[in-house]
């Protein structure tokens, strides 16, 4: 079901916006607003993402890393909590 408001809102459902995604990712980019409901009720809303603005990134170094060679292993730091807890 889809339907669509006064505004540059368009609310569909789960099923919908499954079949339908790629199309609605292009109206949301070209800033249309798409509410997705489940069982009637609105759950999420698709928007486009501000100019500029930038999705969180990991820092790939840091995961490449593994553990840090400067600090006690989580072993070491779980073991002396217990520890000191006698």
């Amino acid at each position: 079901m889809v339907t669509r408001g006064y505004t540059q809102t368009m609310v569909t459902n789960v099923r919908g916006a499954k079949a339908r995604l790629s199309e609605l990712l292009d109206r949301a980019a070209r800033g249309e607003e798409i509410v997705i409901t489940s069982d009637g009720k609105p759950k999420a809303r698709l928007v486009a993402i501000e100019a500029g603005a930038r999705p969180y990134q990991a820092h790939r170094e840091l995961l490449r890393g593994g553990r840090s060679k400067s600090g006690a292993s989580a072993d070491v730091i779980i073991r002396q909590e217990r520890d000191s807890r006698d």
